[in-house]
């Protein structure tokens, strides 16, 4: 009897102490990251979805997270989210969302997916949108604007079908009680050239990455609550007196809910760890941004806000 529980009690320490001894055994299934992630960006370099994931993808990789960026444009992020949903589920792949894509995508067309199917890391811009023209254009503000739709077939430009800007354009129109059409493009950066060439008459982006382009834009109304930091000369819609809906577009890390709760949180302390150098800070905000930290919770709130705009614009979503 005491040999056999001698025994027994050896064989238990010697089964506990294996995974120690094991340089790339068990111990190194429950390492997170294994390897460099994969950051997915759906929209062509020199946009603003780029030039964010470029600045706080070295601040992230200092927290741990090395990754490599996937340019998967096209099909206003549908391209991009088809890849993320179908990689798998350990937390290796993560995207840069701009709200409201998801939402569309599933509201709209014929996905494999559905928006629980993402879960928000963190967030870090609330961007309203504004309304820019060519430097020398005939339309000076929003008078100029809505006079020129009321004599001729006036086009604008979005930077995506089912984006923020697109909503914005469709509120601005039912607020407005004019008529224009809409064109799309992918990314801002495209939407500036046509702009700027006389292609179309006005676009709608965000302020941050008007304020890169003053040399052939000139940007004649923010639709928000106030004035933005990086284009402190530009009047508000309502200081211009109308009253329209702001539509805010949210700039937010995102991964598949799947991915276990834990890797999950290792990339969301990461994320506000990054946030957290004041030197990420200051280059975010000579890129003309103004932050707005959000927690997943907090990115999740702000999603659920847009369902009414995706509904009531439905149809013309589509065009």
């Amino acid at each position: 009897m005491t040999v056999s529980l001698h025994r027994r009690a050896l064989l238990a320490a010697a089964s506990l102490s294996i995974p120690a001894l094991l340089p790339g055994g068990a111990r190194a299934q429950t390492r997170f990251p294994q390897r460099e992630l994969t950051w997915l960006i759906y929209q062509s370099p020199g946009g603003s979805i780029d030039l964010n994931t470029r600045t706080v993808q070295p601040f992230v990789e200092a927290k741990g997270f090395k990754s490599t960026l996937d340019y998967a444009t096209g099909a206003g992020g549908r391209v991009a989210r088809n890849k993320l949903f179908s990689a798998r589920a350990d937390g290796h792949t993560i995207m840069t969302e701009v709200a409201p894509g998801v939402s569309v995508d599933t509201a709209l067309f014929d996905v494999p997916y559905k928006a629980s199917d993402f879960a928000p890391l963190y967030g870090w811009v609330a961007s309203p949108g504004q309304l820019c023209t060519k430097k020398d254009g005939a339309i000076r503000n929003i008078a100029d604007f809505v006079a020129e739709c009321g004599k001729r077939r006036v086009v604008v430009g979005s930077i995506g079908r089912g984006g923020a800007h697109h909503l914005q354009l469709l509120a601005l129109r039912r607020d407005l009680g004019v008529n224009y059409d809409i064109v799309h493009f992918n990314g801002s950066s495209a939407a500036y050239a046509a702009v700027s060439g006389g292609h179309i008459d006005a676009a709608c982006s965000g302020a941050a990455s008007a304020s890169r382009a003053l040399d052939s834009l000139y940007v004649f109304a923010m639709i928000s609550g106030k004035r933005a930091v990086s284009l402190p000369d530009v009047p508000t819609a309502a200081e211009q007196g109308k009253t329209v809906q702001s539509v805010v577009q949210l700039f937010f890390a995102s991964i598949r809910s799947a991915v276990p709760a834990e890797r999950r949180a290792a990339l969301t302390a990461a994320f506000r760890d990054a946030f957290k150098d004041p030197d990420l800070a200051a280059r975010m905000e000579r890129q003309g941004e103004e932050l707005t930290l959000m927690e997943p919770e907090d990115v999740q709130r702000r999603l659920s806000t847009e369902q009414a705009l995706i509904e009531e614009f439905k149809d013309a979503l589509k065009v």
